[in-house]
């Protein structure tokens, strides 16, 4: 089964086309109010920070902030939860990026010209040529600079994507049958070594999320990643006891399953 991310100029009907392909095939539909939600269940905290941060532009001082890190630790592992599940549609979020690599995952981008966006603007928020312009300017910067920031990659690189759609001359109809005939292909790609993989990966954020939003450890060089069958979790530790802590949640997140710390004290 077989997954689409959906990267999107604001206003290039990113958001409608993904209902559209979840309907069609009865996949899930993944948007910020679904991953809203799910952060919520976390503790009202992290919902409050989701409408602050998610997919803006952030600060030098939110990068490094343990509040900015621990939501965006959640959303990745969310976002690979999903995907793990299979048939979903995930839009933005920087899905596109987080799952790169992974092959039976259909990377989308959909854009239109200014004016086609300019127009879809104004009629479904009510606003003026003017505000519409800068709206779009915001919207569309902030979602370069969340990607940029978080997976060190260009929003409007081409050669990310699998296909670059433009609904300025497509309706919105048929680029979702477009990418419902293209899921088909992916699907074939689904291997079981491929699923096995996705599922490691998902596991190893899950980790992540769970070190980085644990306000007794603080480990600001956070890594958790999958190699050779092994999680290995690697930063720089202040205490032995967050090194306990961290072997707790490893333990509790993980089971039996082997984890390589490498965990180093500051000197």
């Amino acid at each position: 089964m077989a997954i689409l991310t959906i990267s999107r100029e604001y206003g290039s009907g990113g958001r409608e086309i993904g209902r559209l392909v979840a309907q069609r095939l009865g996949y899930a539909y993944v948007d910020k109010e679904r991953l809203f939600q799910d952060l919520e269940k976390g503790g009202q905290r992290w919902g409050r920070v989701a409408r602050e941060v998610d997919e803006v532009c952030p600060t030098f001082w939110e990068r490094h902030d343990w509040q900015y890190r621990g939501y965006v630790a959640q959303v990745e592992a969310l976002i690979l939860e999903y995907a793990a599940a299979d048939r979903v549609v995930i839009i933005g979020r920087g899905g596109s990026f987080l799952l790169q690599g992974v092959p039976f995952c259909l990377r989308v981008r959909l854009l239109a010209p200014l004016e086609v966006r300019l127009e879809r603007i104004m009629i479904r928020e009510s606003l003026s040529r003017e505000a519409a312009q800068r709206l779009i300017t915001k919207v569309d910067g902030d979602r370069a600079c969340y990607v940029k920031a978080n997976y060190g990659g260009d929003w409007a690189e081409e050669d990310i994507y699998d296909l670059t759609l433009n609904t300025g001359s497509l309706a919105y109809e048929q680029v979702a049958e477009m990418l419902a005939e293209a899921l088909e292909d992916k699907d074939r790609r689904a291997t079981p070594e491929a699923r096995e993989a996705l599922g490691d990966m998902a596991l190893a954020h899950r980790l992540k999320a769970r070190v980085a939003t644990d306000p007794r450890v603080l480990i600001p060089t956070l890594e958790v990643g999958f190699e050779e069958g092994i999680i290995t979790v690697a930063g720089i530790i202040h205490t032995p006891r967050e090194l306990h802590l961290v072997q707790e949640m490893v333990k509790e997140v993980c089971g039996d399953r082997q984890v390589r710390l490498d965990l180093h004290h500051r000197v």
